[in-house]
C-alpha cells in the first residue's frame, strides 16, 4: 500500500510536468523553432516514463529487501479500503485522462492516462496481495510490492519506446501517408503523386510531397495547384499541421 502511495504521489509529480509540456507545445512557431514547440509534449511524456522507473526500483527493490530480510507485516483493513478507492478514482481518471489525450493529439496525455491504466493493474495486486497477507500469509504483501514494481517498470519502457520514434524524427506511419498520397491524387490537376513523406512533431505531421502536373501550364497554375493541395489536405487531415508541395512537370 506504501509503493502504491509513493506511486501516487509522484504522480503528481508527473502530471504538473505534463501541464508545462502542454503549455509549451501549444506556442506558435518561431525563428529558432520554424515547425512549433510540439515535442515538448513528448519531452513531457517521456518525463512520466523516467518517474515511473525512479517509482518502480525503488519499490521494487524495498519489497525485495523486506522478503529477503523477512520483514513482514500483516496490512490493517484501512489499507484494503484505500486500495478499492483507489482502483474506482484511477479507473475514472484512465477513462477520462486517455479521452482528453486522444482527442487532442497530445502524447504526454496519453502517456499519464497510462500510467492511470498501470495505477488501476498495480492497485489490483495491491488489494489481493493486502487481502491473503491479512489472512495467514504476509509474505505476499512485500511480493504484491513486486507486482506493483514490475507493472510500473513495463508501463514506462512503453511509453519511452512509443515517444522515441518522435523525437527521432519518424514518420506518421506507412498507411497513413497512403492515406494522404490517395487523397492528394484525387486533386484537380494532379497526375501523378511521385514522392511523400512527413515527420511527427509532437502530436501534429509535418509533409513534403513531389506531384506530377501537366508540363504546359503556367508558373501561376502550378502555384495554384500547390496552394489546393496544401488547404485540401489540412482540412481533411486535421493532424497535418502543414505540407510542402514540389511541382513536377509529368513525362510520358
Amino acid at each position: 500500500m506504501v509503493a502504491d502511495a509513493l506511486n501516487s504521489l509522484l504522480d503528481i509529480v508527473a502530471n504538473i510536468v505534463v501541464w508545462f509540456g502542454i503549455n509549451i507545445a501549444k506556442k506558435p512557431p518561431d525563428e529558432n523553432h520554424p515547425y512549433g514547440h510540439g515535442n515538448a509534449d513528448t519531452l513531457a511524456a517521456i518525463f512520466v516514463a523516467l518517474v515511473l522507473i525512479i517509482t518502480g526500483g525503488y519499490i521494487g527493490r524495498e519489497a525485495f529487501d523486506s522478503i529477503i530480510n523477512h520483514d513482514f507485516k500483516t496490512p490493517t483493513y484501512l489499507a484494503t479500503i484505500a486500495a478499492v478507492i483507489t482502483i474506482i478514482v484511477k479507473s475514472i481518471l484512465y477513462k477520462y485522462t486517455l479521452k482528453i489525450g486522444q482527442k487532442y493529439r497530445s502524447q504526454a496525455v496519453i502517456a499519464n492516462a497510462a500510467d492511470h491504466r498501470s495505477d488501476v493493474i498495480v492497485s489490483i495486486g495491491t488489494l489481493v496481495g493486502i487481502v491473503v497477507a491479512q489472512t495467514k500469509y504476509p509474505i505476499l504483501d512485500p511480493i504484491a510490492g513486486l507486482w506493483v514494481a514490475f507493472f510500473i517498470l513495463k508501463q514506462a519502457v512503453k511509453i519511452i519506446r512509443d515517444n522515441i520514434h518522435t523525437l527521432m524524427v519518424g514518420s506518421p506511419g506507412i498507411s497513413r501517408q497512403n492515406d494522404i498520397r490517395e487523397f492528394i491524387s484525387n486533386i484537380d490537376g494532379v497526375i501523378k503523386v511521385k514522392w511523400i513523406k512527413g515527420r511527427i512533431v509532437g502530436s501534429d505531421y509535418h509533409m513534403d510531397t513531389a506531384v506530377n502536373v501537366k508540363g504546359d501550364i503556367t508558373v501561376r497554375d502550378g502555384h495554384d495547384i500547390a496552394r489546393n493541395i496544401k488547404k485540401s489536405v489540412m482540412e481533411e487531415f486535421p493532424e497535418v499541421a502543414g505540407i510542402l508541395v514540389h511541382i513536377e512537370p509529368h513525362r510520358e
